[in-house]
């Protein structure tokens, strides 16, 4: 973690923030494993009383196993471990066309979908003036903002989110009825426990003129060739003449996306939303990572130097959406 220490202390520098008290320090949670003491000493020459066998030098040691701060590149046949906070996807953008047209597709319901485990951090904000203090804070690390409306699908129902599944169309831009792209979503059994988020997720690009289309008239959806409305159909039985999709309407979000990267360090995306339902308002410090402790220890930092209140969520935005007001 003590890569990001001076950064966060240079972003607090550059906006004249002065602490009220001394600034708590967090113990990490992922310690390296211990390496085992050598039992025994390095072999010595034979002894001299030993007339049966010649004096030989000392053997050197072994090859393998290079000590811990060796450079050397790993033997062949294994893998170079990964950095601390590699992440699987940094940015929402989706997959590229040709990558999703390389993914073999099966009506196996077992696995129509390449679906991977999505892990957030997910940090709630009390209000509008924390989100200005904390957006004003990473204002000299911000890559773009998104404008992002998100809609869900089901039959009339209701068996996805009865399994605790949602089908979500992402659009992006400002113009409803002119997107500069859109994507397909399945999400599937959300867990959420002490602000870390997991859960199932595949997702493709879709045509922004089709999912326009489909959100005119959902039933269309149904007809979309996608991996991910198979698996809908295989696996609920939604999407056909009987159980036609319906639109459940959705909601607006702004997501500003920061960038936290100290030198050659590891590289941490943040987004920050500020998500708009018809029945409030709701903020929100996101991060996905493949490192959940050590990364939620480096935003509880940052947020206490930029002190911004927060607490970790206990609810996501699609179950705000369904239980129709704001959940902690």
């Amino acid at each position: 973690m003590r890569p990001y220490i001076p950064l966060i202390a240079t972003l607090a520098r550059s906006r004249h923030h002065t602490s009220s008290g001394p600034i708590p320090t967090w113990s990490s949670r992922c310690c390296a494993a211990s390496l085992p003491a050598s039992s025994s000493a390095a072999p010595t020459a034979t002894s001299s009383k030993n007339t049966t066998a010649p004096k030989r030098p000392p053997p050197q040691p072994p090859r393998l196993n290079p000590p811990p701060n060796s450079h050397r590149s790993p033997p062949r046949g294994r893998p170079t471990p990964s950095c601390a906070f590699s992440t699987r996807r940094l940015t929402p953008h989706p997959p590229s066309p040709n990558a999703s047209a390389s993914t073999p597709r099966t009506p196996n319901p077992s696995s129509p979908a390449p679906t991977a485990m999505e892990v957030e951090i997910k940090l709630r904000l009390p209000d509008a003036a924390a989100h200005r203090r904390l957006a004003s804070f990473l204002a000299p690390r911000l890559l773009r903002t998104d404008a992002q409306r998100n809609l869900f699908f089901d039959a009339a129902a209701r068996p996805l989110a009865a399994a605790t599944a949602a089908l979500r169309i992402r659009l992006y831009g400002l113009q409803d009825q002119a997107p500069s792209r859109a994507v397909l979503a399945l999400k599937r059994r959300p867990r959420l426990d002490a602000g870390v988020s997991r859960v199932e997720e595949v997702e493709e690009p879709l045509d922004p003129a089709l999912a326009l289309a489909c959100v005119d008239d959902p039933a269309r959806l149904g007809g979309v060739d996608s991996s991910i409305i198979r698996l809908v159909s295989d696996e609920y039985g939604v999407g056909g003449a009987s159980t036609p999709f319906v639109c459940l309407g959705g909601f607006r979000n702004t997501r500003g996306v920061y960038e936290l990267q100290e030198g050659e360090g590891p590289r941490l995306v943040l987004e920050l939303d500020e998500t708009h339902f018809d029945f409030g308002t709701n903020y929100e410090l996101e991060c996905e990572t493949a490192e959940p402790d050590q990364a939620k220890e480096v935003l509880e930092r940052l947020l206490t130097v930029a002190g911004v209140p927060y607490e970790y969520s206990r609810s996501n935005k699609f179950g705000c959406f369904m239980a129709g007001k704001l959940l902690p």
